[in-house]
């Protein structure tokens, strides 16, 4: 019989988590790879930037935020189920996808502004809207900044603090140990594609496939974001009173069950749902999909006034 310590197991449990990673990756890759497009790929101006975005169905309108380093067909699944009620509408973030980024530049607060312009620009009147992870801090600040912009808001994967010691544990899992907070070197990125070449295969056919190493200036430049410290005071979260989902699994690699009580605790109009034995990626764990899009579907529902 084999015994082992404390360490041994978190070294063993970090190797699961890492190829669960890998997996789940792989498995957005090949949907993406072998689905039809949603629509037929549309663009808008807004904010300095080329956004580009699909949308599915009619109906009120719920616009689709992903996460970071995902795009818009990342909420293909849910948008084959939420199009039967709504205009679903999914644009790819600044500098992910085919949305464009001419300074390079990424940051929180300049995703929320191209969000509002993107709202005005496609003269969307309340939308319901939905964010997950990095999508979810966009989502948060949106309506923090903006409270009269959404109808409701859905929050995944995310909280009001990002890059807390959990979360860079996480960052770990994902991308390698030994990765630095702030900026990455060339060096940084080679040690990234040795460790993690089907994260790079990812990327490279995700964001401007055209550009084969598009991955390392997306990474140069998205990484500081991602790796510092930023929140929301409670201040700001109270500035949010529409009603708001949080959803996350209750396994999250990057956030608490802890923290997103306390976001829940914040809000003045919030619900909370963790899905058991799902982790970050909440939407794509095996088996739990269909709990996920009933969730979702059943909150989003219940924000539209029924006709008299």
């Amino acid at each position: 019989m084999v015994f082992y310590t404390k360490s041994d197991w978190r070294g063993v449990m970090n190797h699961i988590f890492k190829f669960a990673f890998i997996f789940i990756i792989n498995i957005i890759f090949l949907i993406n790879a072998s689905a039809t497009t949603m629509d037929k790929d549309k663009f808008v101006e807004a904010n300095g930037i080329k956004i580009h975005y699909v949308e599915e169905g009619e109906g009120p309108p719920l616009l689709l935020i992903h996460g970071g380093g995902l795009t818009a067909k990342s909420w293909q699944g849910l948008a084959k189920e939420a199009s039967r009620y709504f205009r679903v509408i999914m644009p790819d973030s600044r500098g992910h996808g085919l949305t464009n980024n001419p300074q390079g530049t990424f940051s929180y607060d300049l995703m929320v502004e191209d969000m509002a312009a993107f709202v005005k620009a496609l003269k969307l009147e309340k939308p319901l809207v939905m964010g997950y992870s990095d999508g979810g801090m966009v989502v948060l600040k949106l309506t923090s900044r903006y409270p009269d912009l959404a109808r409701a808001a859905i929050v995944g994967g995310a909280t009001h603090r990002f890059v807390t010691t959990h979360y860079m544990q996480g960052m770990e899992i994902f991308y390698g140990k030994g990765m630095p907070q702030g900026q990455l070197t060339d060096r940084d990125l080679d040690k990234m594609a040795s460790d993690a070449p089907g994260m790079v295969k990812f990327y490279q056919n995700m964001h401007h496939p055209e550009q084969k190493d598009y991955w390392r200036t997306f990474l140069k430049g998205v990484w500081p974001m991602w790796t510092t410290p930023t929140s929301l005071t409670e201040e700001e979260v109270k500035k949010i009173h529409i009603p708001v989902l949080l959803l996350d699994g209750d396994r999250d690699e990057f956030f608490t069950v802890e923290e997103v009580t306390e976001l829940y605790r914040l809000l003045p109009q919030a619900e909370m749902t963790l899905i058991p034995g799902s982790g970050h990626a909440i939407f794509q764990t095996p088996g739990k999909t269909p709990l996920f899009y009933a969730l979702v579907l059943e909150f989003l529902q219940r924000q539209i006034p029924k006709a008299s």
